[in-house]
């Protein structure tokens, strides 16, 4: 760096004078001293700084704004101060009132230190600012009204698939009943009935509950501990069946709170922490393992357990479908994982499944983005 050179006042007011011609330029001018102090501003600076020229030129700048010093902006006008050489850099600027500004720089080295030329582009850039957050949340909305349709097609198959049968069924045994006219007959018909009209009431009662959680949009979301819902879920299961035989263990370290529906979570969890039960190996003590972290900027939840697994390369795209079953199980309806799956889509989430058979399955639930309040 250049050795300092020390002026008398009246030799600093002439210096001065060779950099009037800058007084009423419309960009911010300044030149700081090999010591870091104001040697010259013109009257834009002092707009842009919110600082009077008086102040300015009494001070240095880290006397100034503590803590500049710090910032990538000094970087660059110590680089100029230190090497001599020009730069071009755009810098945001934290005032000391908490008020944030953008500014397009132009450093040159000077005799006297370094001259800094400056725009103030903050307008410019918080319109960049909203307007790629504008087109951040119409993309937002893209995506979900792409999802919206798709999930709309799979639940058209869904009623399709499930619907179908009974209700030939239904229409077959409608015929047969008035076509025969023993009485015996008819009332074999009614009977064989019954179960179809309890099985078409099931599934109907299973697709009303999965409208509405598709149509509700006035799903509240609070501020929920993760360690207290999760016991909360675990007693719920533990008041259904026994489970003292099985290792629960959960590491809620790096995510210990999160936004969301309790009603949700409870139920999900609730869904794939019975199911990891259920489906446990009968040749090893049931390991169940919960864990929440944070991975691209998402809130994830992994349940990994060590029981039966499922057969990916058979059952991968039938996995959250309604009605499937992988275990020939007394209480496996297929229903929970496709309520699972429904019930965080609708919050904007995905969930996923890795599985090994006779290893183990680890379920994935992705909950939402983490926005920047958070």
């Amino acid at each position: 760096m250049k050795n300092p050179t020390f002026y008398t006042k009246d030799r600093i007011d002439l210096e001065r004078l060779k950099y009037a011609v800058f007084d009423n330029l419309i960009e911010g001018v300044q030149v700081i001293d090999f010591n870091w102090r104001y040697f010259y501003v013109n009257k834009s600076i002092t707009l842009q700084g919110f600082s009077s020229k008086e102040e300015l030129l009494s001070n240095t700048m880290m006397e100034k704004y503590p803590g500049i010093e710090k910032t990538e902006m000094f970087k660059s006008l110590q680089k100029c101060m230190d090497e001599r050489v020009p730069s071009e850099v755009i810098s945001e600027f934290d005032f000391p009132d908490g008020l944030k500004g953008w500014f397009e720089l132009s450093i040159q080295p000077v005799p006297e230190g370094i001259l800094v030329l400056s725009s103030d582009i903050t307008k410019l850039k918080r319109a960049d600012i909203e307007l790629k957050k504008k087109l951040d949340e119409k993309n937002e909305l893209l995506a979900q009204i792409i999802s919206q349709k798709k999930q709309l097609e799979e639940f058209c198959q869904i009623i399709s698939h499930n619907l179908r049968a009974p209700l030939s069924n239904l229409l077959l045994i409608g015929e047969m009943l008035a076509e025969n006219h023993s009485l015996d007959d008819k009332y074999k018909y009614f009977e064989m009935q019954m179960p179809i009209i309890k099985s078409l009431q099931s599934i109907f009662e299973e697709l009303v509950q999965a409208t509405q959680i598709k149509m509700d949009a006035t799903i509240k979301k609070k501020k929920i501990d993760l360690e207290n819902i999760t016991n909360k879920s675990i007693k719920k299961i533990r008041k259904k069946r026994s489970i003292n035989e099985v290792n629960i263990s959960s590491d809620f370290e790096d995510v210990k709170n999160i936004y969301y529906s309790k009603k949700y979570i409870k139920n999900i969890l609730v869904n794939l922490i019975s199911n990891a039960i259920k489906f446990s190996s009968p040749e090893r003590i049931p390991t169940i393992h919960i864990k929440s972290y944070k991975k691209d900027n998402w809130i994830c939840i992994d349940i990994e357990d060590n029981g039966l697994g499922i057969d990916l390369k058979r059952y991968k795209s039938d996995i959250f479908k309604l009605h499937k079953t992988f275990h020939n199980h007394p209480e496996a309806k297929g229903f929970g994982l496709f309520l699972t799956k429904i019930q965080v889509e609708s919050l904007g989430g995905e969930v996923f499944v890795k599985s090994n058979v006779n290893k183990g399955s680890i379920f994935t639930i992705k909950l939402y983005k983490i926005n920047h309040e958070e």
